[in-house]
Parts: structure tokens; C-alpha cells; sequence
């Protein structure tokens, strides 16, 4: 695989979580008896799109930064995911007539599990790095 197919893979990972986006959208609208489970999954989607697009994007992928620099860069994005999970927790607690704290939570964990399924196939056979 190469870095061409690598970018494809995250626009894939990218456009599938937003297609998810769009369906537990219109289940909140749709389903009406279980209204505070699916928007309390979209809100965890919500976050969850943070996920996706801090993990994934481009990043440092062409910028060569290595060292004390990179673990600085991978420290502060894993400070602002735990913050964003405990925001979120902290408004589908506020609101549980609205949001299901479970479902929230389970929507922001889906995005991890989006990566790891979409990164798999990569992390088999990753680009022959000779060249």
C-alpha cells in the first residue's frame, strides 16, 4: 500500500463515520420512543467526529517532526480527547431527559472502533518503506 492509498483509507474512514452521523440523525427524528438513546449516541458521534479528524488527519505526515516534539503533539491530543469525553459525559448527565449518558458514551467509543477497523487491512500490509 501506499501513502496515495493510506489518504484513501482515512477519506473512507472519514466519510463512513459521517454517513453514521447522518443515520443516528435521522433515527432521532424517526424513532421517537427511544429519541433520548439516539441523541444521546449522536452527541457521543458528535464527539466523536473530534476523533476521527485529530487521529487521522494528515498530521505530522510530511512535516518530519520526530522526538520530544511528536510525543508533545500526541500528549496534547490525548488531553483534549479525555477532555472532550468528559464534556460530553457532563452535558448527557445534565440533560438525561435528552441525552442517554450510555448511549453518549458509547457513541464517542465508536469512533476509536471506526479507526481500528478501517486501519486494520493497512496495518497488515503496510507500504514498503525501501524506496
Amino acid at each position: 500500500m501506499s501513502a496515495n492509498s493510506l489518504m484513501k483509507r482515512l477519506r473512507a474512514i472519514q466519510w463512513s463515520w459521517l454517513g453514521l452521523m447522518v443515520l443516528t440523525a435521522i433515527s432521532v427524528a424517526v424513532f421517537r420512543e427511544v429519541r433520548p438513546v439516539c441523541s444521546g449516541l449522536l452527541l457521543g458521534e458528535v464527539g466523536g467526529l473530534f476523533v476521527i479528524f485529530s487521529m487521522i488527519r494528515q498530521g505530522h505526515l510530511n512535516d518530519d517532526v520526530q522526538g520530544q516534539l511528536l510525543f508533545a503533539s500526541g500528549m496534547m491530543g490525548m488531553f483534549a480527547r479525555l477532555a472532550l469525553i468528559v464534556v460530553i459525559m457532563v452535558i448527557s448527565l445534565k440533560f438525561k431527559a435528552l441525552f442517554n449518558p450510555y448511549a453518549a458514551l458509547v457513541g464517542y467509543a465508536l469512533s476509536f472502533v471506526f479507526i481500528i477497523i478501517g486501519m486494520y487491512r493497512y496495518a497488515k500490509n503496510p507500504p514498503d518503506q525501501r524506496r
